[in-house]
This record gives structure tokens, C-alpha cells and sequence, in this order.
């Protein structure tokens, strides 16, 4: 735990043990008050009111010593009331030694209004308290309390009190005056008028800021009312001629000073958030801000008719009200209604004006599809929870999470089906987790989530997402099924310090680990993630390999034959993209497509893939003596644009290649948002004497309507659909779908190439099935050749 932690938790163990001391004294001094007799009880008061005031200023100032900035200055403020409410006490005290008075009547009129003084100090310490705007997380720290607050909150003070006290002043007081008791009820009189300013100080505080100490302004608050409670009960008796016969009513002067001593002695407030914070805004809306307004705007007139009232019904029968007092007071009434009016138009602008803030704040904080917080937001909740990590070290854990289909299902039911997805993936997110958890989105089908505090296991939490996620869910009356890759960084109480882009980064290097492993899955970052099998290095060197650094490794091109199953010739060539990593050696083509995939390298590599196979197609014709076709396989969904069909046109070209030396395999049809306009483009292509075959049939991703809507020539059976009707994994029921399939093809009048074929026995069995053709490592080996290298016509 850091220095300032551990002073502030010193600093609230001492306020504790003092607030106990504070109600034991209290219980002591009212036992004293009601068991004691009355000339007992008096000197008893009247000692604990000069320790009150001395002990409870002293503490007050060894509590700023301790402080800085406004934190020490409030505390002086409050010190500097209490000592000098002690010295005036002890100047009225020497003035009447031998009275019965627990709070004796000054004889000097100077001391009269003396208090006056400690007054102003304790109204400066009051509004100089630490209290935010509501609207500090809309505005930032700009907004803290300044000059116009202060005035005004203390103009509210004088205005509320000064009208109670003319009500008091033209009810009461004129009995009391009457009676020759003039100096105590003046003294009393103005020590009320006081201890109610500041007690009306403390509530518009309260009501219209927000204390970064509540406990603080409370004991404050209750230790100005007791102070004011003591000096109207001794108003009241002064009134009534009771003089003090009953000590328990002046406890409040000898236990207030020790309520305010309490509140200085507590931990200095937490810093106000940054601009762009979000905390201060969440319980309050623009109706409730609205209503705050009008109530602060009309406190201090609400007083102001009541005096009117009781000053008119009162002053005709004693003084007499000459027709010009009438009238002013008629004016003066006109002016304040003219005030209202004036006030209600600003607070109602101010209101609109803060409800655009509202919407623009949100706006700039917030998704405006699913109103889960963006990314700017989430990067100012990541950095205010690892900050309170640094102040005292706890556990937190950061979850990033992707969905692996939602491209196949924005792209195949629609951009409206895609948001409604991602609608209901965030709502499934924000019920799954607790209140004090972060749900972000961060954009496209990126969510991230922070745990803080983390209580919980975090895996298990993790996977209870992705089961959320799994869920099915009806989009464009279809039911879908969406997985999310998901990365888990944990941060421990003792992993040291760690920014919060450093963060990011591992949650995203765990959720690409994921993805690369398998759709669904759940990676939980560790160092190891961060070497040359990390997708962030994958990327990086892929991109570099395409560009021809060797740092990435190199790109190859893999030609395997297809042979004529009959005369055991080679009749075309299969292309292969192969990548050889640095460190990892030869990549795996699924590894390859994946770490294409998500960095978008996959039309570059597509272009590569054509001209190298083109530039082959070329050097083929003129050793074989004729034309030798080339297979290329090209995700379907690239078809749907027309600038793969340029791509493909533009490679014929470069390399001099005739169209009838390629052919154009289309895989991934079931993905393909529209196979009716790869259909269009491929048509087109084949009309120039190009072939078409359909890659991969019997593979999880290939479709059977594409064989109905693509202008297809050629069907080229999955290796894995092989393995299954030949060898050890021969299963019957697929035999009999496969050769039923083959029937199919074949009265289609397709040929058919069967993949995967690595022996004398796979030989015969495809060929008794219809296969024409085939491939597979019992036709010889692989020939390879760089794919930056394409030949080109001179």
C-alpha cells in the first residue's frame, strides 16, 4: 500500500477512536446537566464550553498543519472560529464573574457584535469545503467551486437567515426589548442569526453540490446546529425571563466544537474526476439537474414573502406606514416578480443548454448503436482503475472479445441483421456482468470488458460470457448461432505497474491467439504469447514477407499435379501458397489464412497467388509442348467484386497467359454474401474460355447451391471427404452419400478431381466411384518456386 493510503487509513482510525471519545464526553456532560444541581451543572457547562472551543480549534489547526492547498485552508478557517469564539467567550466571561450564566452577556456593546469576526472565518471555511458541481464530469475540473459560488452561496446564507431573523425580530423581539432585557437578547439574538447562517450554508452545499466528503459536511452541519440550537434555547429563555434553568439546552456549545474538530480530523477528500469522466453524471438526469436549478434558484426568495407578510400585519399597528412606504414595498414586490420571471428564462435555458451537453457528452462517450461506452471512454475507465491499483494494489482483470461470424452474417442477411446482433450481444454482455464492471464497445464486433474488482474467477467468468454469446438468437427470421474469441489478461496485486495501452495490447494479443486457434476459444494471456507465434508478430512478418523482406520469412508457391487417373499423365497443376516462417519453419495453410484474415493481407496475397500461377501457366506451355492449365483457388466472396475479375484479367496480361491456361477454384461458398453476383462475375470470366471448378466440395464451408448457381466445370473433391470413403476411416453410409453425389456431378456433366489421393488403393477406389481425376503425394513431388517472382511478357 502506497504513503498516501496509508496516512489517510491512519488518519480514519484516529477519527474513529476521537468520534467515540466525542459521544462519551457528550454522555458525560448531559449526565452532568440533568444529575447535578443547577449552580454545579452551570460552572461544569460553562468550563466545557472553554475546552470545547480551545481543544476543538486546536485540533482543528494540528489538522491543517498536516494538510495542503484548500484542504489545509478549511481546516484553518474552521480553527480560527472556534479560538476565536474562545477568546470573545473568555473577554465576556471576565465581564461578568460572580453571574450564574453558563454563557454569559457581554457588557461591552463592541463585544456585542464581536462574534461577527469568528463568524466570517467559519463562512469561508464552510464554502471553501471540498464539493464538486453536479456537472464536473460534463465540464472537468474547470468546474470547481470559484468566486461566483462563493458570493453567491453566501449572499443565499444572509438573504435565508436575514429574513428568519426579521420574522423572529418583528414577533418576538419587541416583547423582549420591552421588558429591559435589551443586551442579552441582542447578544443572543446575533449569536442565533450566526449559528443559522452557517447551518443554511451547510444544507446549500449539501442540496446543491456534491461533498467529496459527505461524513465531513455532516458533522460540520451538526455541530453548527447545535451551536444554533443552544443559542435559541438561550434566545428563548432570555424572551421568557428563565435565565438557565435548565443547563441541559446549552450542550450544543460545549459538544459542537468538537463535531467540527471531528470533521477536520478526517482523511482529506479524493480528487474530483478528469474532464470526460463519466461517475458524476450517472444518477443524475437532465429533469433532476432541471429541478436542482429551479430549487436554487428560488431558495432564498421563498423566505422573502413570509418576512413581507409578517413585516406589513405588523408594522401599520406600531409605527404607522406613511402611503410612500407603501408604495416602495409595492415596487419591491414588483421588482421580485420581475426577478422570477428573469430567473425562469435562465434556468430554462441553462436546462436546454445543459440537456445538448447531455446528448453531446454521450455522444463522445458512448456507441451510439448499442450505448455501451466507446473506446474513449474505456480507455478513461482503464486508466482511473489502474491508478486506484496504484494506490492500493488489487486485482483486475481486462477481457477482449470478437466475434468469429459476424462478417458471414452482416454480409448474408444484411447490415440491419448485423446491428441487431450486435445489439443484442451487448445487452447479453451487460447482463452478465456486475455494475462496477466496464462493458465497451470498441468497434465493429470488438467488445471489451474490464473487471473491477475482480472478486470472482475470472476464467470462469470469461467462459459464462462466451456461453452468453453462444446463445442462439433470431436475427432477420433466421436463428443464429455466433461465437466470440475471447483474451483474458489478469492483473495481479503484485504484477508491478502497467499502462493501460500495454494492457490493451495483451488482452488483444490473447484474443488473436484465440481466433488463431480455434473459433470460441478462450486464450488467457501469458509472456509466452508474446513471442514469434503471437498473432501481433504473425502479422507483422506476414506483411513483411509479402513485401519481400526475408525478416518475414519467404512465400512460395507449391505446384502439385492433377493426373488423369487412366493414363497416369499430368494433365494441369495445382498452386499452393505456402509461407516459410524465420523461427516457426513452414506455416500451416489454415494458420496462414487466419493470420491473413485478420490482417487484412489476403487480396495482396490472392494478386501474388494469380501472377506467380499465371507466370507458371506460361512456362509450362513452352516445355510441354501445348497448354497445361493451372489451378487457383480464390475465396468466393472475393468474386462478388469486380475487382478481383480485373485482378484477374490484368495478371492474364502481364504474364501473356491465355485464359484457357487458367483455372479459377472457388472455395468458401457457403460464406459468399452473394453467390448470385460471384456467379456474374465468374460467367464472365468463363466466356472468355477460362474453367471454373468448385474447390473443396464435402468441406464444412462449401455449399451445395453452389453447384446449382455457379457456372462451374470442374468439382474438386475435399481431401478430408477422401480419406473417409478410402483406407482405415472407410464409413459405409458416406460411401453410398458420396457415390450418389458423384452420380449427380457427373450427369451435370462435370469432371470431377479427387484430392488427397496418397496410394495405389485410394487410386482405384476414386476411380471406381467416377473420379477422372486426382491429386496427392502418389503423383510425385512438389514443385516449388518464390511467388515474388512471377515471369512477366517482356
Amino acid at each position: 500500500m502506497g504513503d498516501g493510503a496509508a496516512v489517510s487509513a491512519r488518519a480514519g482510525r484516529g477519527a474513529r477512536w476521537f468520534a467515540v471519545a466525542t459521544v462519551v464526553y457528550s454522555l458525560v456532560l448531559a449526565l452532568c446537566a440533568v444529575v447535578l444541581p443547577v449552580d454545579l451543572a452551570l460552572a461544569v457547562l460553562r468550563v466545557s464550553l472553554s475546552g470545547g472551543l480551545l481543544g476543538g480549534g486546536g485540533l482543528c489547526l494540528w489538522a491543517a498543519s498536516r494538510q495542503r492547498g484548500v484542504e489545509r485552508l478549511w481546516r484553518a478557517l474552521m480553527g480560527a472560529m472556534l479560538l476565536g469564539g474562545a477568546l470573545i467567550g473568555a473577554l465576556v466571561l471576565l465581564g461578568n464573574l460572580g453571574t450564574e450564566r453558563a454563557i454569559p452577556t457581554p457588557k461591552n456593546d463592541v463585544l456585542l457584535v464581536a462574534p461577527v469576526l469568528p463568524w466570517l472565518c467559519g463562512l469561508a471555511g464552510l464554502l471553501l469545503y471540498p464539493a464538486d458541481p453536479y456537472d464536473i464530469g460534463l465540464r472537468g475540473r474547470d468546474a470547481l467551486p470559484g468566486r461566483r459560488w462563493h458570493l453567491v452561496a453566501a449572499l443565499d446564507s444572509l438573504i435565508v437567515t436575514g429574513a428568519l431573523a426579521l420574522i423572529a425580530w418583528m414577533v418576538l423581539l419587541n416583547r423582549a426589548l420591552g421588558a429591559g432585557s435589551q443586551s442579552s437578547t441582542i447578544y443572543y439574538f446575533i449569536s442565533t442569526g450566526i449559528g443559522q447562517t452557517l447551518v443554511v450554508a451547510v444544507i446549500l452545499i449539501a442540496a446543491f453540490r456534491r461533498p467529496r466528503r459527505p461524513l465531513g459536511l455532516l458533522l460540520l452541519g451538526v455541530g453548527e446546529l447545535a451551536f444554533a440550537l443552544s443559542t435559541l434555547a438561550s434566545l428563548y429563555s432570555a424572551i421568557h425571563g428563565l435565565g438557565d434553568s435548565r443547563p441541559v439546552l446549552n450542550l450544543g456549545m460545549a459538544v459542537g466544537p468538537l463535531l467540527i474538530a471531528g470533521a477536520t480530523l478526517l482523511p482529506p477528500a479524493p480528487t474530483p474526476p478528469a474532464a470526460g469522466a463519466e461517475g458524476p453524471l450517472v444518477d443524475e438526469t437532465a429533469d433532476t439537474g432541471a429541478r436542482r436549478r429551479w430549487w436554487h434558484a428560488a431558495l432564498p426568495y421563498v423566505p422573502l414573502p413570509v418576512a413581507a407578510a409578517v413585516t406589513l400585519t405588523h408594522l401599520p399597528r406600531q409605527l404607522g406606514i406613511p402611503r410612500e412606504v407603501w408604495a416602495l414595498l409595492a415596487l419591491f414586490l414588483l421588482a421580485l416578480i420581475r426577478q422570477m420571471i428573469t430567473m425562469a428564462d435562465n434556468t430554462n435555458l441553462v436546462t436546454r443548454v445543459e440537456e445538448d451537453r447531455l446528448a453531446m457528452r454521450r455522444q463522445a462517450f458512448h456507441d451510439p448503436l448499442t450505448g455501451l461506452a466507446n473506446r474513449a471512454l474505456f480507455a478513461d475507465r482503464l486508466a482511473q482503475a489502474l491508478a486506484r491499483r496504484a494506490r492500493a494494489p488489487s486485482r483486475l482483470a481486462l477481457l477482449y472479445c470478437d466475434l468469429d461470424d459476424f462478417k458471414h452474417i452482416n454480409d448474408a442477411l444484411g447490415h440491419a441483421a448485423g446491428d441487431e446482433l450486435l445489439r443484442v450481444t451487448a445487452a447479453r454482455l451487460l447482463g452478465a456482468v456486475r455494475g462496477s464492471d466496464t462493458v465497451a464497445r470498441l468497434g465493429g464486433d470488438e467488445f471489451a470488458i474490464l473487471l473491477e474488482p475482480l472478486t470472482d474467477d475470472p476464467e470462469q467468468i470469461s467462459r459464462r460470457l462466451g456461453d452468453a454469446i453462444r446463445a442462439p438468437i433470431i436475427v432477420a427470421d433466421s436463428e443464429c448461432t455466433v461465437l466470440a474469441s475471447l483474451g483474458l489478461v489478469v492483473v495481479e496485486p503484485d504484477s508491478g505497474p502497467i499502462s493501460p495501452e500495454a494492457l490493451l495490447h495483451r488482452a488483444d494479443v490473447a484474443m488473436y491467439t484465440a481466433k488463431a486457434n480455434a473459433a470460441g476459444t478462450l486464450t488467457i494471456y501469458g509472456p509466452e504469447l508474446l513471442g514469434p507465434r503471437s498473432p501481433s508478430a504473425l502479422r507483422s512478418a506476414l506483411g513483411a514477407a509479402l513485401s519481400g523482406d526475408r525478416a518475414g520469412g519467404t512465400l512460395d508457391v507449391d505446384y502439385r499435379p492433377i493426373v488423369d487417373l487412366a493414363s497416369r499423365v499430368t494433365v494441369a497443376h495445382e498452386a499452393r501458397l505456402t509461407w516459410t516462417h524465420p523461427d516457426l519453419g513452414p506455416v500451416q495453410p489454415s494458420r496462414l489464412v487466419v493470420v491473413a484474415r485478420s490482417a487484412g493481407l489476403i487480396p495482396a496475397l490472392d494478386s501474388q497467388l494469380l501472377r506467380a500461377a499465371c507466370g507458371h501457366a506460361a512456362a509450362l506451355r513452352g516445355q510441354a509442348g501445348g497448354p497445361m492449365p493451372v489451378h487457383v483457388v480464390i475465396s468466393a466472396e472475393r468474386f462478388a467484386d469486380e475487382s478481383t475479375t480485373r485482378e484477374v484479367l490484368e495478371a492474364l496480361d502481364v504474364t501473356g497467359t491465355s485464359p484457357r491456361e487458367l483455372v479459377l477454384g472457388v472455395e468458401a461458398t457457403s460464406q459468399a454474401p452473394d453467390l448470385a453476383a460471384a456467379a456474374r462475375e465468374l460467367e464472365h470470366l468463363r466466356a472468355l474460355g477460362m474453367s471454373i471448378s468448385l474447390a473443396h466440395l464435402g468441406r464444412y464451408d462449401t455449399s451445395l447451391s453452389a453447384l446449382r448457381v455457379l457456372p462451374a466445370d470442374i468439382v474438386v473433391l475435399d481431401s478430408s471427404f477422401t480419406e473417409v470413403v478410402v483406407g482405415s476411416r472407410h464409413e459405409p453410409r458416406t460411401a453410398v452419400l458420396l457415390n450418389a453425389l458423384l452420380t449427380a456431378v457427373r450427369q451435370l456433366g462435370l469432371t470431377v478431381v479427387a484430392a488427397g489421393v496418397n496410394d495405389e488403393a485410394a487410386a482405384a477406389r476414386v476411380r471406381e466411384l467416377g473420379c477422372a481425376l486426382a491429386s496427392g503425394h502418389l503423383f510425385g513431388g512438389v514443385r516449388t518456386e518464390r511467388s515474388c517472382r512471377p515471369a512477366v511478357r517482356g
